[in-house]
């Protein structure tokens, strides 16, 4: 005899069954068409390298990649759930193919390791949803994003799981099954029943009342999904595929603009691209991005995730099938959905970027936010306002002359970039390098050690004009074309071989985004080019007295550049000199909070985040506060002046020559 079941075992419900069944599917497919037209109804994006993603993305969902599952508790948690779903679904396709078309798979080997399979993969998922439901009602009770959606996604998936082993426990118990050894589950449960001395009437009474009742619970669960925050499985699972190959913290592309009044913004949903719609049914609810966001964390009014749940219910409301057809909708986001305070606390660090399970790409959807209030009389704090007529009138964020920039000084023996004069590198100084007093001392130490070791270099002088990197993710792309376009075209009248500068947002520029406008350069940022200089020989570090510094990663050259080990480097080659990280190095640092135009516009809490960051520095004890960039440094100089705390913030360039 051939092992195998019968199926409809006990029951005469199967045409009732098809029936519910495609009265899910309607639903199902409703449902869904109505979130994918919600999607395409933003603007398209195209992606290029489908295979590729194709690949990495199966890989990643197979071994429940770690960048994406972080955490041991939720990747148990979530493997049992998914693979549990997946071989319940196979074995649910093999039973339908065979009842539907005749196709005998339900048979000898195929049917004892399916059922084996489907018993343990079955257990993991009710497992799984225990874990879940710990996770989220016994370890973190009080979380503020629980709904009812999320404790009835959980009663219901158990409550299929279990009402289908406690059927096949009474299946087994009555029918004497010969290979119910390959359903331990059910065998297990079928002991109890035993124990419990139920009559085989009553086991196959009730075998066909919960036959009914389990058959509702799984058709009920596949129309509810599209109306669920499970449909996440199909968002998330795209939005994965989708993910950007560029670094974190990439905007969204604006072709050169044309006239003033072009709409590039997003004031409503449907200004938004089709991926970051998508994004609304992608998030999971995790909170993971709140919890590492800076400015919630120093109290400022932003957090990305209630950003994504209150423009989801924004689209809900937009595309509910009962809303009132009478009554208008008010498309605007703007101060409705989304305060203006709420988009001016972003500091653009990308932290909820690096911490999103899902790929999320926040700062896009902040920024194109931010574009849309240019043309909007008031969209700006007036300090904003002010910064942008002054980069727009000199050049510069404090409304300068060029010519007052100290290394232009008759004295001064800094080197001017030459027609016709080819050179190595082109040091370009930045905004900060050139007129703030702090960075002034840097910049001076870097023209000093360019010249210890014999580099050929030199600047553009007057001709340097702001990168544009704070007015860009202010949201006023057409001043950041400007400035891009000019400061092209003056780089386009030398001959050099290689961009250096100390700002890591001057380097995201040059290097990241002037190439959509024709500016292709090789761009190194001077704690590479130090490194370098270190390692030639033509700098030599030499013994100092013990000194305990902690390295603060910008978050412009650590996330949105992954350049984190050049300088650690350039602190460990120094004898003497002890690196100590901070809890949160690397891709997880800490915002200084001058990022995303954030250092332009006054902070008047309590609470800032440049006074976390140097709460978190001091509990590593150092005696420095070293950074590589000129605005971090700006800030932490400050946070560290105002907490009296024993610390000195210096730039690695000024660390390293004197050690010299």
């Amino acid at each position: 005899m051939e092992a195998t079941r019968q199926l409809f075992w006990n029951t005469n419900g199967k045409g009732a069954m098809y029936f519910i069944a495609l009265i899910s599917m309607a639903f199902f497919i409703v449902g869904g068409s109505k979130k994918l037209g919600s999607w395409l109804a933003g603007r398209p994006i195209r992606y290029d390298d489908l295979g590729l993603r194709f690949k990495r993305f199966v890989l990643d969902l197979i071994k429940h990649d770690t960048d994406i599952f972080r955490g041991t508790f939720r990747r148990i948690m979530h493997l049992g759930v998914f693979y549990g779903f997946v071989i319940l679904t196979i074995g649910t396709l093999v039973i339908a193919i065979q009842d539907h078309f005749g196709i005998p798979l339900f048979y000898g080997k195929t049917y004892l390791i399916l059922s084996l399979l489907m018993d343990l993969f079955g257990l993991m998922m009710m497992v799984g949803i225990g874990m879940a439901t710990y996770k989220r009602y016994i370890d973190k009770p009080d979380h503020e994003d629980y709904t009812f959606d999320d404790a009835f996604l959980l009663i219901l998936i158990f409550l299929i799981l279990f009402t289908g082993f406690v059927m096949e426990s009474l299946r087994i118990y009555a029918t004497l099954d010969p290979w119910a050894w390959w359903s331990p589950v059910g065998l297990l449960f079928s002991a109890g029943i035993q124990i419990l001395g139920v009559s085989v009437p009553a086991a196959l009474m009730t075998h066909a009342f919960l036959w009914y009742f389990h058959m509702l619970l799984v058709f009920g669960f596949i129309a509810y999904i599209p109306y669920s925050k499970l449909f996440h499985m199909f968002a998330s699972s795209l939005n994965i595929f989708l993910k950007p190959s560029t670094p974190i913290g990439g905007l969204t592309p604006v072709n050169q603009l044309s006239n003033q009044g072009e709409n590039i913004g997003a004031a409503r949903l449907e200004d938004f691209t089709q991926k970051q719609l998508l994004e609304l049914d992608a998030c999971i609810s995790c909170g993971r991005c709140q919890k590492g966001c800076p400015a919630y964390n120093s109290g400022a009014p932003l957090s990305p995730s209630v950003v994504i749940r209150a423009l989801k219910r924004h689209s809900m409301a937009k595309n509910s099938f009962f809303r009132s057809k009478t009554k208008a909708f008010n498309p605007s986001i703007l101060n409705k959905v989304i305060a203006k305070e709420t988009l001016w606390a972003c500091t653009t660090c990308g932290l909820c970027e690096d911490k999103c399970p899902v790929n999320i790409e926040h700062i896009k959807r902040i920024v194109d936010m931010r574009r849309s209030l240019v043309t909007e009389e008031g969209g700006y704090p007036l300090e904003v306002q002010k910064v942008f007529e002054n980069i727009s009138a000199v050049g510069n964020p404090w409304g300068l002359s060029p010519d007052s920039k100290y290394y232009l000084a008759k004295e001064s023996q800094i080197a001017l970039l030459k027609k016709n004069k080819p050179t190595d590198i082109l040091y370009w100084v930045g905004c900060h390098g050139s007129y703030e007093t702090r960075n002034m001392k840097v910049s001076q130490v870097m023209f000093k050690l360019l010249e210890k070791a014999g580099v050929n270099y030199a600047t553009l002088g007057r001709e340097e004009k702001c990168c544009g990197n704070s007015v860009r993710r202010l949201g006023n792309e057409k001043l950041f074309q400007e400035l891009a376009l000019e400061n092209i075209k003056t780089l386009s009248q030398y001959t050099f071989n290689t961009i250096m500068t100390t700002c890591p947002h001057c380097y995201n520029m040059l290097k990241n985004e002037y190439p959509q406008f024709g500016g292709h350069y090789q761009v190194v940022h001077h704690s590479e080019f130090l490194l370098d200089l270190i390692k030639s020989g033509q700098l030599k570090p030499k013994r100092i007295d013990h000194l305990k510094v902690t390295y603060h990663d910008p978050c412009y050259l650590g996330r949105y550049n992954a350049i984190y080990q050049a300088p650690r480097d350039i602190l460990t080659s120094i004898p003497g000199l002890e690196l100590v990280e901070m809890k949160n190095n690397r891709a997880r640092a800490f915002c200084c909070g001058a990022g995303g135009g954030r250092i332009w516009m006054e902070d008047n809490k309590d609470e800032t985040v440049n006074s976390l960051l140097v709460k978190k520095a001091l509990r590593t004890e150092p005696d420095i506060l070293a950074t590589a960039c000129p605005l971090c440094l700006t800030t932490l100089t400050e946070a560290v002046s105002r907490s009296k705390a024993e610390l000195e913030c210096l730039d690695l360039a000024e660390i390293l020559y004197n050690s010299l």
